[in-house]
């Protein structure tokens, strides 16, 4: 059986396991709310069941980073969030956005079966995180773009995929200049080593 078609319901039972149980604790967000500041008190936990945000770095000198990205399924919190005293961080929806909210605290009364649920989508997020972390290790343009590729070819489980985000944004992912990553891009078609239109994207590695 196609993995990708295992880990796409795989996601979709938990997420069913989660809505079926917390469905009185969505909250929808419009595009550019924010939905969560590191700041704030509440011990929340989110699981983006519909749309894209961003967590959001945020210097004292007001420049503004991508850190990550939450699709659906994805879980993001204060506890799972960067802890500094230097920048800000938030989550911002990206465009409309249907989040389920739950309390740190209340989650001592949940069943083991929900626990292990949220437990998996969890260990994602984290392993999501270290992707990013192993892609800015690299030291070239090249270098980066290659690497997130790769996962998103590993994570469709597909040469051909379509990325999340849009091409200024995944640049601000990256952490590099927009325009040499999109000098970067036109290289590497020219040796046939991607096909891009618009976000479809085919890997020919």
């Amino acid at each position: 059986m196609d993995i990708d078609y295992i880990t796409k319901n795989q996601e979709e039972h938990e997420l069913a396991v989660i809505e079926q149980n917390f469905s009185v604790f969505r909250r929808s967000f419009r595009k550019n709310d924010i939905i969560m500041r590191h700041t704030d008190t509440e011990n929340m936990i989110g699981i983006i069941v519909k749309g894209l945000a961003f967590l959001l770095s945020v210097t004292e000198d007001g420049e503004t980073s991508i850190i990550d990205y939450y699709e659906r399924g994805s879980v993001f919190g204060k506890y799972l969030a960067p802890d500094s005293d230097i920048n800000l961080y938030y989550i911002i929806a990206k465009n409309d956005c249907h989040v389920i909210v739950l309390n740190h605290e209340k989650l001592e009364n949940i069943e083991p079966v929900q626990i292990k649920t949220i437990n998996s989508l969890i260990t994602k997020s984290f392993r999501r995180c270290q992707m990013h972390i192993d892609i800015l290790s690299c030291r070239s343009i090249r270098g980066k773009l290659t690497a997130y590729l790769k996962y998103m070819k590993n994570k469709k489980n597909s040469d051909e995929f379509e990325i999340p985000l849009s091409l200024s944004d995944l640049a601000d992912y990256l952490s590099v200049d927009r325009s040499a990553m999109m000098r970067e891009i036109k290289k590497m078609k020219e040796e046939n080593i991607i096909t891009v239109n618009s976000r479809k994207i085919k890997l020919n590695l």
